[in-house]
């Protein structure tokens, strides 16, 4: 039986290694062999449907509600906007007083 290092398995459940790592010590995803010497962790191809699984309930339980994804998204954009609006004033301003259009600094 072909077994499967760590990082084959993470790339074909779409878990990362260290999450495989993670959810061995509960008992979750455990390795069928662990290297003695290395530590390397070996897996069946078998247990990928566990570990999909795993990776469903994680998404389940963990990720937003598409509501209040759409609401920190929208946060997000409220503040990237708000930033960009303050740097775009202070670009204009910059501008204007390089440009000796303006005397002083102070934006009036």
């Amino acid at each position: 039986m072909e077994l499967l290092t760590v990082g084959a398995r993470a790339r074909a459940a779409r878990l990362s290694p260290k999450a495989l790592r993670l959810y061995d010590e509960p008992g979750l995803l455990r390795p069928v062999e662990v290297d003695p010497v290395r530590g390397y962790r070996r897996y069946t191809p078998g247990q990928l449907e566990r570990a999909r699984l795993v990776l469903w309930l994680r998404r389940l339980v963990l990720e937003p509600a598409p509501a209040r994804a759409a609401e920190e998204v929208a946060r997000y954009w409220e503040r990237v906007r708000a930033e960009t609006e303050a740097r775009r004033e202070l670009a204009a301003l910059l501008v204007d007083h390089l440009s000796g259009e303006r005397d002083d600094m102070t934006g009036r």
